[in-house]
């Protein structure tokens, strides 16, 4: 079963970090913000629109471009790795004192996660790498021990997830909601508002020193409606296609183990953590990736009970035994491949196809403007064009916290500017593009080269 779990896993990962196409729209998107940052222009300025994550994202992926170039595989791999020592680090400090057989199950469940959020830990998203600076954060605060400079470095780890992705914050609240229910004291619950106060102070220093970035990464996100009437249904849709957590909170229920302090712990961020996850996935675009932080924390919940599990089996004789491995086995699997025919719809998904190199030959040669805005890496790389976003200025512009029906004035002023304007498919509708370039007097070319691609140039009518 184990086996079954991770060879999905090992094929999704073969398939996905061979790639070299954008596997979704926003990632040559963000990929350009890095090349931007490279180049020295500027991120967070007026009239220019960038993603919704923290700026650190943008950092580390320019740093990866230093070595590789503009390169979204490379970028997918190095995230990648991050997404792995989560789960390596979940593993380890769950599994602490057990056995090899244990951390081996553990990181293969954690793993498996996964398959439960749009494959994030296969993306260029910051969603895996923030985690792994807050669970690290959370570590070093549970065992500071009045140890100033554990305390200190766990602040600059929650501050450094934050500022890859600002959900990650609710890490901070952890503490608070453990003292709360296992500690109390005055004292106690003054030390444990420490994380939280930080992650305040550094988000009113940016909107003091940096005004755009403060608004690029909370002013931006924050206007993004949430839908609570999905709360009941998102809710429901996590408990009851997660058994694994069913079947902790039953062996929490009936065992007779003392809970100990990661348990403790886990109840605390399960408190946080899984309220949030729901509240994020609710939000106008929100997907299953949202629910990261939640499965995490329940998976933890699972794995620190599976020995008390395991005794219970190994204590029943006949069938019983036999009944009670098969419906542990088959809730492990239900778990993380209820969704296994979306994953393999996103596992083999791309935006564009094998004509990407045509689309950028064709920007190359052509000495007039080209403008690519639903993948700007094509007008870079064949023209060394930095071009606006389509995705990140609807994004920007957003009314009543959706998308604008027209395009915003910004890439309005862009389209006008250009003579070419390459369109990329994908499985995101952007009905207000075609519908500008229309009106802006543009039409589809019968490019030869270019049939039957994900790829359509368009170009404007003679005068």
């Amino acid at each position: 079963m184990i086996a079954l779990l991770g060879s999905i896993t090992l094929i999704a990962v073969v398939v996905r970090l061979t790639e070299r196409l954008a596997v979704s729209p926003w990632e040559p998107a963000i990929a350009m913000e890095a090349a931007r940052l490279n180049a020295g222009l500027p991120l967070y300025e007026a009239g220019h629109a960038t993603h919704m994550y923290g700026p650190l994202l943008t950092v580390l992926l320019a740093e990866i471009f230093r070595v590789t170039g503009l390169n979204l595989l490379a970028g997918r791999i190095g995230f990648s790795i991050f997404a792995f020592a989560l789960a390596f680090l979940l593993s380890a400090i769950l599994c602490r004192g057990s056995s090899r057989k244990y951390w081996f199950v553990a990181f293969a469940l954690f793993l498996g996660v996964n398959l439960r959020t749009n494959l994030i830990f296969l993306s260029a998203q910051p969603d895996c790498v923030a985690a792994l600076f807050a669970v690290g954060g959370l570590c070093l605060w549970t065992e500071r021990r009045d140890s100033l400079l554990r305390s200190a470095c766990a602040i600059g780890l929650f501050v450094c997830a934050v500022l890859f992705k600002q959900t990650s914050a609710a890490f901070t609240l952890i503490p608070i909601v453990y003292v709360l229910i296992w500690k109390r004291g005055l004292q106690n619950l003054f030390t444990s508002l420490i994380p939280a106060m930080s992650i305040l102070v550094t988000l009113g220093t940016i909107r003091f020193i940096w005004p755009q970035v403060f608004h690029a990464m909370v002013t931006v996100p924050g206007s993004i409606e949430v839908n609570y009437g999905h709360v009941p249904l998102i809710s429901g849709y996590l408990l009851a296609t997660f058994p694994i957590f069913l079947i902790a909170l039953l062996a929490k229920r009936f065992s007779r183990d003392v809970t100990d302090e990661r348990e403790r712990w886990i109840w605390a961020a399960m408190t946080v953590l899984v309220p949030a996850s729901i509240w994020t996935t609710c939000k106008s675009g929100g997907g299953y990736s949202s629910l990261l932080v939640g499965y995490l924390a329940m998976t933890a919940l699972f794995v620190v009970k599976l020995d008390s599990i395991l005794e219970w089996m190994a204590a029943l004789r006949g069938w019983r035994s036999f009944l009670a491995a098969s419906g542990l086995a088959l809730a492990i699997l239900f778990s993380f491949l209820v969704q296994i025919d979306r994953d393999l719809a996103l596992l083999f998904l791309r935006c564009g196809d094998e004509k990407y190199e045509t689309a950028v030959d064709f920007a190359r040669r052509t000495p007039d403007r080209v403008i690519s805005p639903q993948d700007p890496t094509i007008a870079y790389r064949g023209a060394g064009y930095f071009g606006r976003s389509l995705f990140f200025e609807l994004d920007a512009h957003a009314v009543n916290g959706n998308w604008p029906s027209e395009l915003p004035e910004s890439m309005q002023r862009e389209v006008a500017e250009a003579k070419y304007v390459v369109q990329v498919r994908s499985y995101v509708p952007t009905p207000m593009f075609e519908q500008a370039l229309v009106k802006d007097n543009f039409y589809p070319m019968d490019f030869v080269a270019l049939r039957g691609s994900g790829y359509t140039l368009w170009t404007r009518r003679p005068e």
